[in-house]
């Protein structure tokens, strides 16, 4: 994966986390799970609120003694424990798929050897798991006692970035998250790319929200293209 270079024009991530930094604060890092729950965790709150995704979670640790039994359990008994979150008849099927894949893969239940891996190499790696896309794979990485600079886009990010013009509607999704990544300043660490996505999930759902934008009073509004001809 490519990141912007230090030199020459900076990146427009950095000017939008300083303002929104400046508005919100810093953010309190979040809790860390091992990089396997951790995609639980991601792959159940795919599309679903974190009330409910978080309980799926708790219900499947409840059941289960460890993720190797839900590695083994039949659809059903997952979707017993998920079935409050979006799509449970696709995520009961997906878990334990990508869990049995990891163990194929590595020999046991365990994703520590992403470490060692390049953010790109990581997120490529996880993306071969059928219901793991950027978004959940930049969430193992980044959300994860991993720790790695992916920054995770979902669709808050997807929003504000259009209407940024950090990338444009005929882009398809797969392009748009590149291009976004690529965007990551290279002095950026984990911690950064965390409170970034958490800054900008602030701002997207108090202004830059679904439908019409909530322009007027919004920190980014004198560098938004869009904020700009709302004045």
């Amino acid at each position: 994966m490519q990141y912007v270079l230090d030199f020459g024009t900076p990146s427009p991530l950095v000017g939008v986390h300083d303002r929104l930094t400046a508005h919100y604060g810093i953010p309190a890092p979040g809790l860390r799970f091992t990089p396997v729950s951790m995609l639980v965790m991601a792959m159940l709150g795919s599309r679903t609120r974190d009330e409910v995704s978080l309980e799926a979670f708790q219900n499947l640790r409840q059941k289960f003694k460890n993720w190797e039994a839900v590695a083994s359990a039949s659809s059903d008994e997952v979707n017993d424990c998920i079935h409050r979150i979006t799509f449970p008849k696709t995520y009961c099927i997906y878990i334990p798929e990508a869990l049995r894949g990891i163990i194929r893969q590595q020999g046991k239940l365990s994703l520590d050897t992403l470490a060692h891996m390049t953010v790109g190499q990581a997120l490529h790696s996880l993306q071969q798991h059928r219901g793991v896309g950027p978004k959940i794979s930049a969430c193992v990485l980044n959300f994860s006692t991993l720790q790695m600079r992916a920054l995770v886009v979902d669709t808050h990010y997807l929003r504000f970035a259009a209407r940024f013009q950090l990338n444009k509607d005929d882009w398809n999704y797969n392009l748009k998250m590149k291009v976004i990544q690529r965007l990551v300043p290279n002095c950026w660490l984990a911690k950064d790319t965390e409170e970034h996505h958490v800054l900008v999930k602030k701002l997207a759902q108090e202004f830059c929200v679904t439908g019409t934008p909530r322009c007027c009073g919004c920190p980014l509004q004198m560098m938004c293209p869009h904020g700009q001809c709302s004045t």
